[in-house]
C-alpha cells in the first residue's frame, strides 16, 4: 500500500511538471499567432492564437487543481496568474491595432511594448515552480525507491512464508485424505446398516398396512352388522313391548306399564346409539369425493330440517353471506345440523339466538356457529369431542354424545379442524376450519374445480 501511494506521487509530479510545461507552451503559440497576424493581417493565424490562450488557461487551472496541498505552489500561481493575463491582455490588444489601424502601427506596438518584460517573468515563476516539483520528485523518488525495496524484501519473505504453509498444507490435505478415506468408509458401513434398518421399516409398515386394511374390514363388517344384524332384534323387542302394552295394558298394574315403558325407552336409545356409532364410523369409509357446495345452501336445507326444533324453541337464526367450498355435501350438512341443533337443546331460558357466520384465512375458510346458549366451561373444551364424553345426565339433555366427535372427524377430513372459543356474556362458539380443495387441493384446483362446477350447471 506505501509503495503505490510513493508511485502516485512521483506520477503526480510528473503531471504538474508536464502542466507547466503546456503553460508555457501555450505563451508561445499565442505569442506565434499573434506575429503571423500582424505581419500579415491573415486570420489564419489567430487559430494558433486561440489554441494558445486555450492551453494556458486549462494549464493553470490543472496546475491549480494538483498543488491544492502544496501552500508554496499556491502562492506562485497567485503570482503567474497576473503575469500571464496581462501578457494576453496584450496580445490581444496588438491584434485589435493591426486589425484597427494596419501593419505600422501593429509592428510599432510590438517593437514599444513591454511584452518581453512579462513573459520573462513568467517564465521565472513558471521555473521556480518546475524547480520546487523537481525537488518534490527527488524526495519522491528517494521514497519510492525504499519503498519499492521494503516492498521486495516482504515478497521475499511472503515467497517463503508461502512456500513453508504450502509444505504445511500439504501435509493437512494428506492427513485429511487419510481421515477422508476412513470416514468414507464409516459412511459406507453406515448406509449398509441404515439401508438394512429402512428395509425391516418397510416390510413392518407393509404389515402394519395389511393389518390397517383387516381392520377396516373389520370395521365395515361391524358396520355392515351393527345396521342390519343388531338393529333388527331391537326394532322386534320394541314392536313386541309396545303390542304388548297396547293388548294387556289394561290388565296390568302401573309398575308393569312403567316397566314396559322403560324397555321401549331403552330399545329407541339403543337404536339410535347404533346409529350414531354407524354415521361416526362411516365418516372417513364412506365419505362422498370432495366437489363445489354452496355453503348458504346446505345451511338453508339444514334450517328446513330443523324447521319443528326452531319454532318449538323460537330460535332466531342470523347468518353472515357464506362461502362456495370443496366439501362433501351431506357430511357438511351433518355438521351444521349438529352444531346448530345443539344450540337449540342446550338453550337457556330466554330466547334463543344463533348466528352462523363466515372467516376467509390464508388456509381456506373458518366457519363459526355462536349461541346464547347454557355455554362450556373452559376445562372441558377439548373433551367435549371425544366420543362418548358428556357433561350433563340423560335426564338433563337427550343424547349419545357422539355427535361432536362426528363433527370432529367430518371436519377433519375436510383438511381442517374444529374447537371451542369463549364467548362474551355467555354461550358457545364453535368454530370450524375447511381447507382449501379439502386435505389435498391447491388454491389454483380449488378455483379449476368451482370453475368447472359452475360451467357444468
Amino acid at each position: 500500500m506505501r509503495n503505490a501511494d510513493d508511485r502516485q506521487w512521483v506520477v503526480h509530479t510528473y503531471q504538474v511538471m508536464a502542466q507547466l510545461d503546456g503553460v508555457l507552451q501555450g505563451m508561445t503559440d499565442a505569442e506565434t499567432g499573434e506575429r503571423g497576424y500582424i505581419l500579415t493581417g491573415q486570420d489564419s493565424y489567430l487559430g494558433p492564437y486561440q489554441r494558445g490562450l486555450t492551453a494556458v488557461r486549462e494549464g493553470i487551472a490543472a496546475v491549480r487543481k494538483l498543488t491544492a496541498d502544496n501552500v508554496k505552489q499556491q502562492r506562485s500561481l497567485d503570482a503567474l496568474e497576473p503575469l500571464v493575463a496581462e501578457r494576453l491582455r496584450e496580445l490581444q490588444e496588438r491584434i485589435q491595432v493591426r486589425r484597427d489601424v494596419g501593419l505600422a502601427a501593429g509592428a510599432a506596438a510590438v517593437r514599444e511594448g513591454p511584452g518581453k518584460d512579462y513573459m520573462d517573468r513568467v517564465r521565472v515563476t513558471t521555473n521556480e515552480m518546475k524547480s520546487e516539483e523537481q525537488r518534490l520528485l527527488t524526495l519522491r523518488s528517494v521514497e519510492l525507491d525504499a519503498s519499492s525495496r521494503r516492498t521486495r524484501t516482504v515478497l521475499v519473505l511472503g515467497e517463503s512464508l508461502g512456500l513453508l504453509l504450502l509444505g504445511v498444507a500439504g501435509l493437512i490435505v494428506h492427513g485429511e485424505m487419510r481421515h477422508r478415506a476412513q470416514a468414507e468408509e464409516q459412511v459406507r458401513t453406515l448406509n449398509a446398516d441404515l439401508e438394512r434398518k429402512v428395509a425391516e421399516r418397510t416390510a413392518e409398515l407393509a404389515e402394519r398396512a395389511k393389518d390397517l386394511e383387516r381392520s377396516n374390514m373389520e370395521l365395515q363388517q361391524f358396520a355392515y352388522v351393527a345396521s342390519h344384524d343388531l338393529q333388527e332384534p331391537l326394532r322386534t323387542i320394541a314392536s313386541f313391548t309396545q303390542l304388548l302394552a297396547k293388548r294387556y295394558g289394561d290388565k296390568l298394574d302401573d309398575k308393569a306399564r312403567e316397566f314396559i315403558a322403560f324397555a321401549v325407552d331403552g330399545s329407541k336409545r339403543m337404536q339410535t346409539l347404533i346409529n350414531d356409532l354407524l354415521s361416526f364410523s362411516r365418516v372417513g369409509t364412506q365419505g362422498r369425493p370432495l366437489v363445489p357446495v354452496s355453503t348458504d345452501a346446505v345451511l338453508d336445507a339444514v334450517l328446513k330440517s330443523l324447521k319443528r326444533g326452531i319454532e318449538d324453541s323460537r330460535a332466531i337464526i342470523t347468518r353472515d353471506p357464506l362461502p362456495m367450498v370443496l366439501a362433501d355435501e351431506l357430511q357438511l350438512s351433518q355438521l351444521l345440523q349438529n352444531l346448530i341443533g345443539n344450540a337449540i337443546k342446550f338453550r337457556r331460558e330466554d330466547t334463543v339466538k344463533v348466528h352462523v357466520g363466515a372467516r376467509r384465512t390464508a388456509t381456506g375458510w373458518n366457519i363459526s356457529v355462536r349461541d346464547n346458549g347454557i355455554g362450556v366451561a373452559p376445562e372441558h373444551s377439548e373433551r367435549i369431542f371425544v366420543i362418548f364424553q358428556r357433561l350433563h345426565t340423560k335426564t338433563q339433555y337427550p343424547g349419545t354424545g357422539i355427535g361432536l366427535a362426528i363433527c370432529k372427524k367430518i371436519a377433519e377430513r375436510h383438511g381442517g379442524r374444529i374447537w371451542l372459543e369463549p364467548t362474551a356474556g355467555g354461550g358457545s362458539t364453535f368454530i370450524f376450519s375447511i381447507a382449501d380443495g379439502g386435505s389435498y387441493a391447491s388454491k389454483e384446483q380449488i378455483h379449476d374445480e368451482l370453475r368447472i362446477h359452475a360451467t357444468s350447471n
